[in-house]
């Protein structure tokens, strides 16, 4: 039998964390999955990729966006919490990992525990549509038709626990009205839903659905912001619609298998920061119609610590639970 001594134990031990150091020091040397909760031309993949590319740039490396669909976020957030913790696996995640945090009864993760905040990305309010055809063109005539037909109108929402589907049901029982939600697989199939008449009305990250306002196929009747949005100038905000104010944005961020080595986490998170900061990066976000929030790992932790804490006063006051 093999004894391993004191001195040959360190040896291992020092081999072992040279070993980890080089390959630190060697990251990446392997191109990276970027997995997002949401499918392919949703407002949360439209920004991935564009941060994904980037990314590869600075970084030497191929960035790779992996859509992985379904359960509000939740699959995709479940895959990354158990990759391995090497730096090569990361979330693009969005409001929706703090919301399921507190709406789903058995959540498949606890997002402060199985994931380490990388960085923030960006915010993008949320805009009320409707299709051409509706008959409303503005918050007041919205909220008309709906309370004099209960019921009778439905909305879609890119899946059930999203923010898109909490923000309507927000500002639903803050005007005292009722719609039935119809959740789709994504902000893109919702849309078509919308379209096609399947729904009446829906909520979305500003930039999904702007394609579509700009060409006249859907009306924007108001944002959730607290201000105007820049790229929907003549869209009043729902304080204006003379609503009470519902302030709702949906934020987009990286995090990555908790475990994994501070200075990977800080590598990425410095090297998000930049792209996001620099000029062809604002100007790709602001002409969707979107800010940059990008900081730092702890103040995003941080960050998203509040979100979840305020989340679920909201969830509590909705009386919404997931199983």
């Amino acid at each position: 039998m093999k004894i391993i001594t004191r001195r040959s134990a360190i040896a291992l031990s020092l081999l072992s964390l040279s070993t980890l150091t080089r390959a630190q020091s060697d990251w990446p040397s392997k191109p990276i999955s970027l997995v997002v909760g949401f499918a392919p031309g949703g407002p949360n993949d439209i920004v991935a990729r564009a941060l994904a590319f980037r990314l590869s740039e600075r970084l030497k490396s191929q960035v790779i966006v992996e859509n992985r669909p379904g359960a509000n976020g939740n699959i995709a957030a479940s895959i990354v919490a158990r990759a391995k913790p090497d730096g090569y696996t990361f979330l693009y995640n969005s409001s929706s990992l703090a919301l399921s945090s507190v709406l789903y009864r058995k959540s498949l993760i606890d997002p402060l525990r199985d994931l380490a905040a990388v960085n923030g990305t960006a915010t993008l309010p949320l805009v009320c549509v409707v299709a051409e055809s509706f008959p409303a063109n503005n918050f007041r005539e919205w909220e008309a038709l709906l309370r004099a037909n209960p019921e009778k109108f439905n909305y879609g929402s890119p899946g059930i626990g999203n923010l898109a589907h909490i923000a309507a049901a927000m500002v639903l029982k803050a005007n005292g009205l009722s719609a039935t939600h119809a959740p789709y697989k994504g902000s893109s199939d919702a849309l078509q839903g919308l379209l096609s008449g399947g729904t009446h009305f829906q909520f979305d990250s500003v930039n999904s659905p702007l394609p579509l306002i700009k060409s006249g196929k859907l009306k924007a009747l108001f944002v959730t912001s607290s201000e105007r949005s820049p790229v929907l100038p003549d869209v009043p905000t729902l304080a204006q619609s003379g609503s009470p104010n519902v302030e709702a944005s949906g934020w987009q961020g990286v995090m990555v298998a908790a475990k994994t080595p501070a200075s990977i986490v800080h590598r990425m998170a410095a090297e998000i920061a930049k792209v996001m900061s620099s000029s062809e990066m604002t100007a790709t976000l602001a002409a969707q119609g979107g800010y940059v929030i990008s900081t730092t790992p702890e103040r995003y932790a941080a960050f998203l610590a509040g979100e979840i804490d305020r989340f679920k006063k909201t969830v509590d006051d909705l009386n919404i639970q997931l199983d």
